[in-house]
């Protein structure tokens, strides 16, 4: 079946697939890093209560019965039936809409997204065969912010006691976390910051070996900054960002998705323009194509942070809207999503529809061709 008649006859953006009978009540769930460990892992835990068996394996090429994946670029081609999330929320965010031109999804038999921002990028690029999963793609939420909203209780002991054990003294708490550290962001945080009567919470994400440039440049910035002042504190990278987040007030970063998680605790995000990204050569200035973000150049960041500080009560109330706008499904994503596992599985109808795709007019046709040849730049 050609991609036309596909779309033409198919406008859910579902494909008539053979059912795969006989699936093995069996889940592998691919990492390449803690953080992708951490994203998946209410989903593991929601399908070991239905009486899944389960495994988490940093083996991307590994077989499995049932693969869920969600790094950069992975290939399904040994799982008997894949599942496939993003990594982050900003993930390529330099090329939007266009992300599955260099991350396809067709070679999956489900996508699960976060929320309506990405169901309309998606929509906007579902043209492209590439960003098409074989049953679809289906807009169920953020599964890492699950015990947010339906462990309400149990989070916040777990921030209280990361609390307790920072010997946090301030009223108010900023909190660093950057996508990259080179070229010494987190001494200019600190530099510009640490005189102020606010916490100033360092946290880097965890990076795998694979990375030992980035691991040196957090070494050498922990090494300077352990111990500098009474009000700086060295978060272990692998505390979950969530309870970090719900610790702060306030969130510096250059181009983190921790922009967009911020947005679950209502947390306002600034973004330093001129840190650089080290990803291309030479390095690049920090790309924020997010509306919601307050982008400054790095010698108005103590500025900025006293007057965020001064009028947080309104500049919060502002962001529970936005929040709808990113993340689907509060504190229910990894229980929708295992529901659309299960119904596949056992070759039944999917209870959750899909999105929808864009109509197949002529325009669109052709702007989706000329993306396709990377001419809509």
């Amino acid at each position: 079946m050609d991609i036309e008649t596909l779309l033409i006859d198919d406008p859910a953006g579902l494909v008539n697939v053979r059912p795969r009978h006989f699936m093995k009540r069996e889940i592998t769930f691919f990492h390449t890093d803690k953080v992708e460990w951490q994203t998946m892992r209410p989903v593991a835990v929601e399908a070991e209560r239905r009486g899944y068996r389960v495994e988490f394996s940093d083996r991307i090429d590994a077989p499995s019965e049932i693969g869920v994946y969600c790094s950069h670029s992975p290939s399904p081609r040994n799982s008997r039936f894949s599942a496939i999330m993003l990594h982050d929320l900003a993930q390529r965010h330099d090329i939007w809409p266009d992300y599955w031109l260099t991350e396809p999804w067709n070679e999956f038999d489900l996508g699960f997204l976060p929320g309506p921002s990405w169901g309309e990028r998606w929509y906007r690029s579902s043209l492209q065969p590439q960003s098409r999963p074989r049953r679809g793609v289906f807009q169920l939420g953020w599964p890492k912010a699950d015990s947010l909203f339906n462990c309400r209780e149990n989070f916040q002991r777990e921030a209280d006691e990361l609390r307790h054990q920072l010997g946090l003294r301030h009223d108010f708490s900023i909190l660093y976390a950057p996508s990259w550290e080179n070229h010494g962001k987190q001494d200019d945080f600190v530099r510009a910051l640490s005189d102020l009567p606010f916490n100033l919470l360092l946290k880097q994400a965890p990076w795998s070996d694979r990375y030992p440039e980035v691991l040196a440049s957090i070494a050498e910035m922990n090494m300077l900054h352990r111990n500098a002042s009474p009000n700086v504190h060295i978060i272990d990278p692998e505390v979950g960002i969530l309870h970090c987040l719900a610790l702060a007030d306030l969130m510096v970063s250059d181009e983190s998705s921790v922009l967009i998680e911020a947005l679950l605790l209502d947390v306002p995000g600034i973004a330093v323009m001129d840190w650089l990204i080290p990803d291309t050569s030479p390095a690049r200035r920090a790309c924020v194509p997010f509306d919601f973000v307050t982008r400054i150049e790095r010698g108005a960041l103590r500025a900025m942070v006293t007057n965020m500080i001064e009028c947080l009560p309104e500049t919060r109330s502002e962001l529970a809207a936005v929040r709808e706008r990113h993340f689907s499904c509060l504190g229910q994503s990894a229980a929708r999503i295992m529901d659309v596992l299960d119904a596949c599985v056992e070759d039944r109808p999917i209870p959750h529809a899909p999105l929808s795709a864009a109509p197949t007019s002529l325009p669109s046709r052709i702007w989706s061709k000329l993306c396709a040849l990377g001419h809509c730049r």
